[in-house]
This record gives structure tokens, C-alpha cells and sequence, in this order.
């Protein structure tokens, strides 16, 4: 199946908080799940020729329940027979906890589980992948001058799961999996995200969402990532011809093309934006502070200070990623100051 076949729209009808998308033969139920307080994941239950999970939420008691009672309401209300046993298959889009923690799930194991490499590093090796994000984070506040608190993070290191838990596939770009679902290999928020394509559909994962500019991770952490990489998967994306997203998070993107455009827009202001704050020299810290204290919407705080651990260092992060492209492009400068820690300057 692919995005040019027929041009008839998708239906949609919502129960519940249960969205059924339904086009020829293919019906896709979008569940919100609470992964965290006030974070919802979207999982996706696909039926067509078998039943399949598209992301599952973490799992946290909530997110246990929501995902339950989607089920209850499938069966229910929609009148779709189908229960967490008949699923078949789970796609991954990316390694996130609030994409794949429910795997812990005892009635999600055994099933196929269809990643995209190296992402599947996560389930292969999780604590071992956990130790690395913590030196990541460790690195990264050093090198930003931040001396961190990181007692209030919350602690991963309690899920339980490993490889022969599942059917582990890796899955790579233009694959064709379970009903002939497309494989797009879209890295930049992960180096092996991917997005699926089924009908009229491309499930996106946090490829793109429908308000937030997805979060951009520094490629000097990991590698197969970068504000570059995630630029030229945008572009990709925007080409394949799909019209309805369905993201991971938020609500249903209609137009692929124009929200890829939306969000390489404020990227690129924001670039700009960097080059005008950072002046004759500042470190990374004085630089997330400074871009902050003007866009304090987008961090729902006065300023980075007022962040617990966990957030402060994804504003790091995220403008780390910014600082990385406009040294490569030669807009900024790195030097070191005393103490090692890198100082920026307008090029």
C-alpha cells in the first residue's frame, strides 16, 4: 500500500478519546496514553490483515490503564472484537522511554517488535543505553558551566525487559513489513526513527507533531543525529506524498508538506535568533538562558532556572543542536575559556 492509491479521504469518528481513522479495508485507532503527568502518547492500533501496536506508551499505572481501557473502547463501542492478545506485531518508532517502556507489559511479550537500527540498541542493551544517557547528560552540563542536582531525574533504571522478551526485526528504509506498511527511515530525533506508511497514512512518531517542534539532540552525544540530519528528513518527509499525519503526540497533522515547512521556519529563526543573542561571546548555559528569557512559551517557565533537571537539560540539548549547525556553517565561532568550558561568538 502506498500514499497514491485511491483518492478517496479517510474517515474519522472519535468514542471515548478513541480516534478510528478507516480508509478501504485498513482502520487505525489512535489511544491516548498518559505515558507521564501530563504527557499523553498516542498508540496506535492498526487492524488489517492482523492486528498491530504502532508505539505503546510508557509504562507507568496510568498508562497501563489508558491503554486497557482503549482496548475496552475498540471492543465495545466501535464493535472491533480485538484484544491485546490478537495483537501480532509492535512497530517502534524511536527508542524513548514513552515509546517503548510499556513493553514491560506481560501481555505485550512475545509479539514480532519491528525497530529501526541503532535504536534497537535500546532493547537489545538497555541498561547499558541508560548508563550512557546519564554520562551523555553528565558531559553536557559540565561542558554548559552548570554544576546540576541530578537526585530529582526520574530513575529508568527500574524497567524490566530484554531482547528474548520479543521477535526483535530491524527494519530499514523503503522496507515492507506485516501488510506491505512502508518503512521511512527518518533520523535527526533519534538516530534511528522511523515513520510508516499504511494507505493514506504516515504514522510519524516525533518525526513531526502538530504544535511542538520536536525536540533536537546534539550529534556530539550521539551519533547519526544533529539539527542537519533532522533538516534533511524533514525535506524527505514533506516529499513522500502523504497528506494525513499521525504523530505520536498531539493531534492529526492534514497537511505533511506545510507542517514540514512550519517547522523548518522556526528552526531557522531560531538559528538566527542564536547568532543575535551570543554577541561577542557566551557559553552554552548563558546561551540557553538568554534565548529562553525571550521565548519563555516555549519552556512554560520565566526562565531555564526555574526547570527541574530533567527539562533544563533538554534546553540544553536543544540548543546545543543550534550551536553545533551554526559552527559547521561558520556563523559561530568556539573557543575555550578558563576551565575548559566552550565559549561562542558571532562569526
Amino acid at each position: 500500500m502506498n500514499s497514491n492509491e485511491g483518492h478517496r479521504p479517510a474517515q474519522e469518528m472519535q468514542i471515548d478519546g478513541v480516534i478510528r481513522y478507516a480508509w478501504g479495508g485498513v482502520r487505525a485507532y489512535r489511544i491516548p496514553v498518559e505515558s507521564f503527568p501530563g504527557h499523553v502518547t498516542n498508540v496506535y492500533l492498526v487492524i488489517d490483515s492482523e492486528a498491530t501496536l504502532i508505539d505503546v506508551g510508557f509504562n507507568s499505572d496510568t498508562g497501563r490503564s489508558d491503554l486497557e481501557k482503549g482496548f475496552a473502547t475498540i471492543a465495545g463501542e466501535f464493535g472491533e472484537p480485538v484484544s491485546m492478545a490478537d495483537v501480532a506485531s509492535i512497530i517502534v518508532t524511536h527508542g524513548h522511554g514513552d515509546h517503548f517502556g510499556m513493553l514491560e507489559h506481560p501481555g505485550l511479550k512475545g509479539k514480532r517488535l519491528y525497530m529501526g537500527p541503532p535504536d534497537t540498541s535500546i532493547i537489545r542493551d538497555y541498561h547499558g543505553e541508560y548508563l550512557a544517557w546519564k554520562r551523555h547528560i553528565r558531559s553536557l552540563s559540565e561542558e554548559a558551566g552548570c554544576d546540576l542536582d541530578f537526585s530529582d531525574m526520574y530513575d529508568y533504571d527500574h524497567l524490566r525487559f530484554c531482547q528474548e522478551d520479543y521477535q526483535l526485526t530491524e527494519v530499514h528504509d523503503l522496507d515492507r513489513i506485516i501488510s506491505g506498511y512502508t518503512v521511512h527511515h527518518t533520523p535527526g530525533h533519534t538516530p534511528g526513527h522511523i515513520c510508516i506508511g499504511c494507505g493514506p497514512f504516515l504514522f510519524l512518531g516525533d518525526h513531526l507533531l502538530s504544535i511542538t517542534t520536536p525536540h533536537q539532540v546534539p550529534k556530539s552525544g550521539w551519533s547519526g543525529v544533529g539539527l542537519e540530519v533532522y533538516l534533511q528528513s524533514l525535506t524527505k518527509v514533506a516529499g513522500l506524498g502523504f497528506e494525513l499525519g499521525l504523530p505520536a503526540h498531539e493531534e492529526t497533522i492534514r497537511s505533511i508538506k506545510d507542517r514540514s515547512e512550519e517547522i523548518r521556519v522556526f528552526h531557522q529563526r531560531r538559528l538566527d535568533e542564536l547568532c543575535q543573542v551570543c554577541g561577542q561571546g557566551k557559553n552554552l548555559y548563558e546561551l540557553t538562558r538568554d534565548y529562553y528569557l525571550q521565548h519563555p512559551e516555549l519552556i512554560q517557565a520565566p526562565s531555564i532556572d526555574h526547570l527541574g533537571t530533567e527539562d533544563f537539560i533538554l534546553a540544553l540539548e536543544e540548543i546545543k543542536a543550534h550551536v553545533e549547525h551554526l559552527v559547521e556553517s561558520g556563523r559561530m565561532a568556539v573557543s575555550a575559556a578558563a576551565g575548559g568550558v566552550p565559549r561562542y561568538a558571532t562569526a
